[in-house]
């Protein structure tokens, strides 16, 4: 027995004083109005309905039961339909997790005008450079980069970002500027901990065909993009940072791009969410704007085109 079709079908009959009329505007058959009923009142041991041969009226019982019944049958109306609109029109309180760096100068700065276009939607925006338990902290959506791993969830791909190896003035001018790849032995880097492994991230480099990986020593290692891009500004070691990242201080000659003829591999960008039925309103919304803002906001550092 289906509790709530048991409880609907009792409230029908009460209003309506006749098993053939409630059964009528449930679109039923009459024998299986009167099984649900009867079912019910076998249910909770209690005789809900008294019938003559011209009448049905709830007992005492039933009455309180009716009236008990109509309030939850409104409640799971109403959530049914909240859940409806929600799923047609952006609306909700929105919970989203991006790494630090694409938060603080990507979608904090334009984050007004996405409010201003979904004024019934609210925005939880975490900036953390670590793995996300999307699932276990109840997050509706969040950027990822690198390669997914096969799962449940659902991934949106945004494009490729690319990077850049540089280093502070102050340090090429005490340990001297690279002009090959080997050289990179006699340096140090700024350490970056990769979440998904627990090492500090590889320098890779591609020329062409040609393909190579450095694991630098590092004094100073942070799983924090901006504490990375910190320590690098003042000296501490060479780093590989995103390009948006690197580009102002490139220009302004705060950082020195450092074997240039050679590119650190582009890394994918996913945002991804708990499931792969369709997201929320609020959820897609988010994704659509926040992919355009970062394509005008990221310029060339991000290949929108590439391969997935």
């Amino acid at each position: 027995m289906d509790r709530f079709d048991a409880m609907r079908a009792y409230v029908r009959v009460v209003e309506s004083g006749s098993f053939t009329k409630a059964a009528q505007q449930l679109n039923a058959h009459k024998a299986t109005v009167s099984q649900q009923i009867a079912q019910l009142e076998a249910k909770i041991n209690t005789r809900l309905l008294t019938r003559t041969t011209r009448s049905v009226a709830p007992t005492a019982e039933g009455l309180t039961y009716y009236q008990h019944a109509c309030t939850i049958l409104k409640q799971m109306d109403d959530v049914e339909a909240q859940l409806r609109q929600g799923a047609q029109a952006p609306s909700g309180h929105l919970r989203v997790n991006v790494p630090v760096a694409v938060g603080r100068q990507i979608l904090a700065p334009e984050i007004r005008d996405f409010l201003k276009r979904y004024p019934q939607v609210s925005i939880e925006l975490a900036c953390s450079d670590r793995a996300v338990d999307i699932v276990g902290e109840g997050v509706d959506c969040v950027l990822r980069g690198g390669v997914l791993p096969d799962s449940s969830l659902s991934a949106r791909f945004v494009g490729n970002l690319r990077f850049v190896l540089c280093a502070a003035p102050s340090y090429i001018e005490e340990n001297g500027l690279p002009h090959t790849p080997q050289d990179l032995l006699r340096h140090q880097q700024v350490g970056f901990l990769l979440a998904s492994t627990g090492k500090v991230r590889a320098i890779a480099l591609t020329q062409g065909e040609q393909s190579l990986s450095f694991d630098l020593p590092a004094r100073f290692v942070t799983t924090d993009s901006a504490a990375a891009l910190s320590a690098a500004l003042d000296g501490l070691g060479i780093v590989l940072l995103a390009q948006f990242v690197a580009s102002h201080y490139l220009a302004s000659g705060a950082l020195v791009q450092v074997l240039p003829q050679w590119l650190p591999p582009s890394m994918p960008l996913h945002f991804v969410t708990p499931s792969r039925h369709r997201s929320a309103a609020r959820v897609k919304v988010f994704m659509d704007w926040a992919q355009r803002v970062m394509t005008r906001r990221l310029g060339a550092g991000l290949e929108a085109n590439s391969a997935r």
